[in-house]
């Protein structure tokens, strides 16, 4: 027993020196982002020398302070974002070595995420990539405020994303401040997105996204996606589309999931006419639909109806500290009376 405990004590000292090595190679790679005002904090990876990427709905030219590990400040400003993800594209001062980047990822690969978490740099928590597929994949680590863009990597120090939100199932682990709850998964947008969307936003400033305006879901057996909800005013609800169609390709291409369905979808640019094909009641139907672009930041195509993708702050998770306790000292006084009305029946009962 003696014997095996020294073992596992070395084993584990060996992963803590990894991890430890690993967290001072990637450091560089990630910064503390603040406002003027300073009312948010959030974490930025370095995209190329010039340029980092978040995700947080700031303006466009808002001046920000960038902070690395050892405090030494320097200037950026926001020069666009994806209206979609909320990945937002900082113009830096100072000059950053870039990390290098992993744009094929496999399933069930380890990877480590880091950056700001209540104010302080360092590793947030590990997890194994699950369905590579699409722009985004999700991993089983619980968030806090400043999270928000914290850099994702391999074992070697590659970049694979960065965090992108929390996924929240309502009424699943669900807490009232819609913050701190420590049960939710973190979703990651992948390295290769934010490539491609930086270089939309250095060439235009801005990132112009095709809208469908369904809410669907996977369907058994790699079949394709099921329409949930279709929204209201948008190009699928003055098509033919109807709840419960089953859509197993786009523009020819065959849809084996909602990642991929996702992926399609936002590769398309406003103005342009997709053909969904569909199952409906055993008949097979081609649906041209003219997309819109995407005017609000609600991703609908990413969107399953029992899931929500959250953006994270320190200052919302201040502002939902003071509803807590609002909401705690109301079940109290509600309780304090319930108890009391309770002891005075029970006296009137002779109890």
């Amino acid at each position: 027993m003696i014997i095996l405990f020294l073992l596992l004590s070395t084993y584990l000292t060996e992963v803590d020196n990894e991890v430890r090595h690993l967290g001072d190679k990637i450091s560089p790679y990630v910064v503390n982002v603040h406002t003027q005002e300073g009312d948010i904090s959030m974490t930025g990876t370095v995209i190329d020398p010039n340029h980092i990427v978040t995700v947080c709905f700031l303006k466009q030219g808002e001046p920000l302070q960038l902070e690395d590990k050892y405090g030494n400040l320097t200037r950026g400003k926001t020069i666009g974002r994806d209206p979609v993800t909320g990945v937002t594209l900082i113009k830096t001062e100072q000059i950053f070595r870039a990390p290098p980047v992993m744009e094929k990822l496999d399933k069930g690969q380890l990877c480590y995420v880091y950056g700001n978490s209540f104010g302080k740099m360092g590793m947030i928590g590990m997890g194994f990539i699950q369905s590579p597929e699409g722009i985004s994949f999700n991993l089983s680590i619980p968030l806090s405020p400043g999270n928000n863009g914290a850099g994702v990597f391999d074992v070697r120090g590659h970049l694979l994303g960065i965090v992108g939100g929390r996924v929240n199932r309502p009424g699943f682990l669900y807490n009232w401040s819609n913050v701190s709850n420590p049960g939710n998964f973190a979703e990651i947008i992948k390295v290769e997105y934010l490539l491609n969307t930086s270089k939309q936003i250095k060439k235009m400033g801005v990132v112009k996204r095709g809208w469908l305006g369904l809410v669907v879901r996977d369907a058994p057996g790699n079949m394709g996606v099921m329409v949930g909800e279709i929204v209201e005013g948008s190009p699928a609800d003055s098509s033919n589309i109807q709840e419960y169609d089953l859509i197993i390709a786009l523009n020819g291409n065959n849809i084996p999931n909602l990642e991929r369905f996702k992926e399609m979808v936002l590769s398309q640019s406003p103005g342009e006419t997709v053909i969904l094909t569909i199952i409906r009641r055993k008949k097979r139907l081609e649906i041209p639909i003219r997309l819109k672009e995407r005017k609000s930041s609600i991703d609908w195509e990413r969107l399953a109806p029992d899931f929500r993708i959250e953006k994270i702050t320190p200052k919302q998770f201040e502002d939902s500290k003071e509803k807590v306790i609002e909401q705690l000292t109301e079940q109290i006084l509600r309780l304090s009376k319930e108890i009391e009305l309770l002891k005075k029946q029970m006296e009137e009962k002779g109890y």
